[in-house]
């Protein structure tokens, strides 16, 4: 990620950033013209510029008095990309500055509310997935508590089917107690109709002796 610019007018700024890295105040002589200084610089060891003639050191109240003659501002990086020690800087308008600090602020102000918008949508799509498992939770519940009452009702009619079978086997016993009572109650009462037959049956007799005397003496004669 590119290091972001930053802007100041500042002198002691200036100066000890300009330090810290080895830099030193300095103009290019060939632009400049008697009581006028020319192109500011900040110089550092080791850069291209630093081997241009026409680049030479100024004090640091030089530099400094045509920067504020002049409506300047220093525009720098602290770190580069990579994290080092940044030379870049750029001697720019106050204006061109204040463009510069106001799109940093646009950008900063617009990161910051992207970031609330995603911040917001991660709330807004966690707590549907914290509603989406609780609807879930909830029906597997409800489905769990249907399957055991379920379980019980069924349960309960075979215990009934089972309590029901001694007392169909009870009223089974007592209905063929009841038809061998009844029988048994028959039997008692067939001996009285059997001695009446037995008194038909010797009348009869006695009626046919007379009539088989008879007919043996017929025979006789």
């Amino acid at each position: 990620m590119a290091s972001s610019s930053l802007t100041t007018r500042d002198h002691d700024e200036i100066r000890n950033w300009a330090e810290e890295r080895g830099g030193k105040p300095a103009h290019v002589s060939s632009t400049g013209s008697r009581g006028d200084i020319g192109i500011l610089r900040i110089e550092f060891p080791g850069a291209t510029a630093s081997h241009d003639a026409n680049l030479e050191e100024i004090t640091w109240d030089q530099f400094f008095e045509k920067f504020d003659e002049r409506g300047l501002a220093l525009l720098y990086q602290e770190e580069t990309a990579g994290g080092e020690k940044s030379n870049f800087n750029k001697l720019v308008s106050s204006e061109t500055a204040d463009r510069a600090e106001e799109s940093g602020h646009s950008a900063t102000s617009a990161k910051a509310s992207s970031s609330g918008r995603s911040t917001g949508s991660r709330k807004r799509a966690s707590a549907s997935d914290q509603s989406k498992a609780a609807a879930s939770k909830k029906a597997a519940s409800a489905k769990k508590s249907a399957t055991v009452k379920k379980s019980r009702s069924a349960r309960s009619a075979q215990g009934a089917g089972r309590s029901s079978s001694p007392a169909k086997r009870s009223a089974s016993k007592k209905n063929a107690q009841r038809r061998v009572t009844k029988k048994t109650a028959k039997a008692a009462r067939r001996p009285g109709t059997a001695k009446k037959s037995t008194k038909k049956a010797a009348k009869n007799s006695t009626a046919k002796r007379p009539a088989a005397k008879k007919v043996a003496a017929r025979k006789r004669r």
